[in-house]
């Protein structure tokens, strides 16, 4: 980020801030600030006394500048932020395509080995920790296409969701990066996937809309699968715990899977006796478990998930922290539950740097309309009805 110098334009733009008319929109302002933030130019100025963003020189100028342009009214007057991606910025997708590439090869493998094929005649070492192929069977790899095809499908339109709702607006964004593993590391054969924004965010309604698309796209397609998934498992002899009444088959080991209000409600409609007796979870059905498991994951309120945008967007700053703080402190009694929770809030802070607030946007005092904030308070229900206490058991 070059730093702003108030009143002086950027000598590393180059010229490139205003390419129609260089003055048209200076002469309207009493003071400004250039700066690079990412692979974004941004100017915050403030305009003249008795003009605002209605005025048709104003409009004029703003529609030459090539870009977005944010105009906020507030008691010192009339704020304008203008953004617009650097030229010549291309997104480069070879290396997100091979990881694609290869997450669906270990997805594949792993949907396999739930089907009890093993397509690598994998070995292990005499410790037990390190796993060697010792061929490959295409046939059988093929079996785990009813698993992994589904699932990478709910995955990608998680972060394609994110992508395009920042593309809408004009925001920087690299294309969705996979990340494969070993299934007998993983159990699912991926660790998910993530995008970078590599631009800022101006106000909480663009950041709602960002944070909130991959959550709503992972539920609307991971429903769909687990409908139809269901309806394709079967309740096997035993006695189920309540915690964890669905089952799969890995490698010949039987996994346990937590239960959530929205799965506790499905299960009472297509097994008579839930509850009283296991179910063993197509390979469909457990694409679609794992997409609301990823689902719920993402919108935990904590700093930089999905959770936190969405919350602060609605919220704002004091909402979301004081929220987050309270999830934290619930990790507590969960991770007595399943230790996974502990382990997953402690790498969550890491990659916020130990922050729970989310970082501001540039014009935070701008709230959300009636329509987002609905969607808001969507979201949230979302979260409480995806969330399983004790996701897994072996």
């Amino acid at each position: 980020m070059v730093p702003p110098v108030p009143g002086k334009p950027d000598a590393t733009l180059d010229g490139s801030l205003y390419r129609r008319d260089p003055t048209a929109f200076l002469q309207l302002v009493s003071d400004y600030r250039i700066a690079l933030q990412g692979d974004v130019e941004v100017v915050r100025a403030r305009l003249l006394p008795g003009l605002d963003g209605h005025d048709p020189a104003v409009r004029a100028a703003l529609a030459a500048w090539g870009g977005e342009a944010y105009v906020q009214d507030d008691e010192s007057g009339t704020e304008v932020v203008l953004v617009r991606p650097l030229p010549g910025q291309p997104p480069r997708w070879r290396l997100p395509t091979w990881l694609f590439l290869l997450t669906l090869f270990t997805t594949l493998l792993a949907g396999a080995l739930m089907q009890g094929s093993d397509p690598l005649a994998t070995r292990f070492t005499a410790g037990g920790w390190l796993a060697y192929p010792t061929g490959i069977d295409a046939g059988a790899l093929w079996k785990g296409a009813t698993f992994a095809l589904p699932f990478l499908a709910i995955l990608l339109a998680h972060e394609s969701g994110h992508y395009f709702a920042a593309r809408r607006h004009h925001i920087p964004v690299t294309p969705p990066y996979f990340i494969p593993m070993p299934p007998w590391l993983s159990l699912v054969g991926t660790m998910g996937a993530f995008i970078r924004i590599k631009g800022p965010t101006v106000r909480r309604s663009v950041l709602f809309d960002v944070g909130a698309a991959g959550p709503y796209a992972s539920f609307l397609l991971a429903l769909p699968a687990l409908l139809v998934g269901l309806a394709l498992s079967a309740p096997v002899p035993g006695a189920a715990d309540a915690a964890t009444p669905f089952a799969i088959r890995f490698a010949g080991e039987t996994v346990w899977l937590g239960n959530t209000p929205l799965l506790h409600l499905l299960g009472s409609l297509y097994f008579p006796e839930f509850g009283a007796e296991p179910v063993l979870l197509h390979p469909l059905a457990f694409a679609g478990w794992l997409g609301m498991f990823v689902t719920a994951l993402n919108l935990m309120p904590l700093g930089q998930l999905d959770g936190g945008h969405i919350l602060y967007a609605l919220w704002g700053e004091p909402g979301q922290e004081r929220t987050a703080r309270l999830f934290v402190l619930a990790l507590i009694p969960l991770g007595m539950l399943w230790w996974g929770w502990w382990l997953w809030g402690t790498a969550a802070l890491l990659v916020n740097r130990g922050r729970l607030r989310h970082p501001p946007v540039l014009q935070p005092r701008v709230p959300l309309g009636p329509r987002r904030r609905l969607l808001a308070r969507l979201a949230i229900l979302m979260f409480f009805l995806t969330l399983p206490p004790v996701p897994l058991a072996l």
